[in-house]
């Protein structure tokens, strides 16, 4: 597939699957997108040069900081030189402030290549952020197809 097919690919894939962004939990949530990575390439991308990696966020974001946010985000980066251009799938799961999560802070980790999928998944099944949603249901899901800004 393209890049600019991603989010298309991505929504079949979850429907394929048996899902939709109604009923998802962050572990779906983050299964789906992670196996969605690991097994659908994208051809207009050089994946050995870091241009089709994963992203794993959590945290507090926005100018009223009213919600947590748990997110897997697959980025890519099509052209070359000053002719780049990145685009982020990100699968956002959205959850009340609790003070759990405000102790959490924000952060992220990279997955930077296919092949290290699994460690990826473990290292995320082992973060606080995962543990903190493992039994919540978000109270919002949203994907979106974007420039990174």
């Amino acid at each position: 597939m393209r890049a600019l097919d991603l989010e298309n690919a991505f929504v079949r894939y979850l429907g394929n699957h048996g899902h939709t962004l109604d009923n998802l939990n962050a572990s779906t949530a983050i299964g789906s997108m992670a196996m969605f990575y690991a097994h659908h390439r994208v051809t207009d991308v050089d994946i050995d040069n870091d241009c089709d990696m994963l992203l794993f966020q959590w945290g507090t974001y926005g100018n009223d900081r009213q919600e947590f946010v748990y997110d897997i985000t697959r980025q890519v980066i099509t052209g070359s030189g000053v002719d780049d251009s990145i685009r982020q799938l990100s699968l956002s799961l959205y959850f009340p402030i609790t003070a759990t999560s405000r102790s959490l802070g924000n952060g992220s980790r990279w997955c930077p290549h296919p092949e290290q999928t699994e460690t990826f998944l473990a290292l995320i099944a082992r973060h606080p952020a995962a543990t903190h949603v493992s039994s919540a249901r978000p109270y919002r899901t949203q994907v979106t197809f974007d420039h990174a800004g």
